[in-house]
């Protein structure tokens, strides 16, 4: 579970760059592949945290003492 929530974190991270370096093309096609490929990076990170949130699902109940 550690890799998985590893790797949505540093997605989320690299979705957060792209979403400020985005900021800065302004308007144009360059801006639109940027925005599409921003998209795509997000719905990953949906699917990883799907994934995420099925695992933590699963894991045991802890009982009091």
């Amino acid at each position: 579970m550690k890799k998985v929530y590893a790797k949505a974190s540093k997605l989320a991270d690299d979705i957060i760059g792209m979403i400020s370096e985005r900021n800065s093309f302004g308007t144009g096609p360059e801006a639109q592949r940027y925005s599409s490929a921003i998209r795509r990076k997000i719905m990953i990170l949906g699917t990883r945290l799907d994934r995420l949130r099925s695992l933590l699902t699963k894991l045991p109940a802890k009982q009091p003492f």
